[in-house]
């Protein structure tokens, strides 16, 4: 008899917590007249409160482990709720690929809105908290844009660069791939001083400077990705680092052109321009017609609201 009514209880907790998880948190119809009031690209960062008061209304058996195992109906539920809406939000669940295993599956949730007169998919950010994420918490929104172009080049001296990059009127995002080579004596004082400086840069982020003893060659190497080298006074400053730690670009003279699905790889540095929205084929083209160039690809830029 015990036995029985401990199974009855079991499935009684089974069912109250299945009931739970499938329950929709309370609609506010108010709060749809207010996301909705919000939905230009000037104010939408105002919708972020509105979506943190609706996840924190699921049911907390879908709140435990900061939504882990209920991602997924998170995702519905929110689409759902978006759907309710008065206005059009074009709200959809994104469908990503998983590598591993090669199947599609559910990677997050996205919702339309006209930027002048462009429409922007606006995917939903969901927070980082102690260094972990979360889907019952968002931070704001994440969007791409097709402005910028990376332009592969043959140059591995930083005067052609320059020239280059000061030909043309497009901010520099910033310059990839950069080696360089200090004639300094090889030791750790010298890699400790170089590195701190070079890091401490304008143009450079900390955690894309790293420093090597006796790396391929002897001596002390650098790589370096440096960042709005349409500024001027950046290029002069960089030139007179390089004087003053006797870097120079090493050009990889072993590294032969090869061919990878019609694109030419080969020595040199990568330059990612920031260009007019939506014209990446037209530069794409363009680019190509430099005897210096080895490809030009357009990409993205993601942008963040918060």
């Amino acid at each position: 008899m015990k036995s029985v009514l401990k199974n009855a209880i079991i499935m009684l907790v089974l069912v109250t917590i299945t009931f739970a998880c499938n329950k929709d948190p309370e609609m506010n119809f108010n709060e749809g007249e207010e996301f909705c009031s919000c939905l230009t690209m000037d104010n939408i960062n105002k919708t972020i409160p509105i979506v943190n008061d609706f996840l924190a209304r699921l049911p907390n058996e879908m709140r435990l482990n900061n939504g882990y195992e209920h991602s997924e109906q998170i995702y519905e539920l929110l689409v759902k709720w978006l759907k309710s809406f008065p206005c059009d939000t074009d709200a959809k669940i994104l469908i990503g690929k998983d590598w591993e295993w090669g199947h599609d599956v559910i990677c997050g949730v996205a919702i339309s809105i006209k930027d002048n007169e462009m429409v922007r998919e606006l995917e939903f950010d969901f927070a980082c908290i102690d260094n972990r994420y979360t889907f019952t918490q968002i931070a704001g929104y994440l969007y791409d844009k097709q402005d910028a172009i990376h332009v592969a080049t043959k140059y591995t001296k930083m005067d052609d660069l320059f020239g280059f990059i000061n030909s043309l009127e497009f901010d520099v995002k910033e310059i990839q791939y950069g080696t360089f080579i200090s004639s300094l004596p090889s030791d750790s004082t010298n890699l400790k001083n170089i590195t701190n400086t070079l890091k401490a840069k304008p143009y450079t982020r900390d955690y894309w400077v790293v420093g090597h003893l006796n790396w391929y060659l002897s001596g002390i190497t650098f790589f370096v990705q440096l960042y709005d080298m349409h500024n001027r006074d950046y290029q002069a400053n960089w030139i007179k680092t390089m004087d003053e730690y006797k870097l120079i670009e090493y050009d990889y003279p072993d590294y032969k052109e090869s061919v990878i699905d019609g694109i030419v790889y080969g020595p040199g540095d990568v330059i990612v321009f920031m260009i007019p929205e939506g014209t990446g084929k037209q530069w794409e083209t363009k680019f190509m017609e430099y005897d210096f160039v080895r490809w030009a690809q357009m990409s993205y830029t993601r942008y963040t609201i918060r």
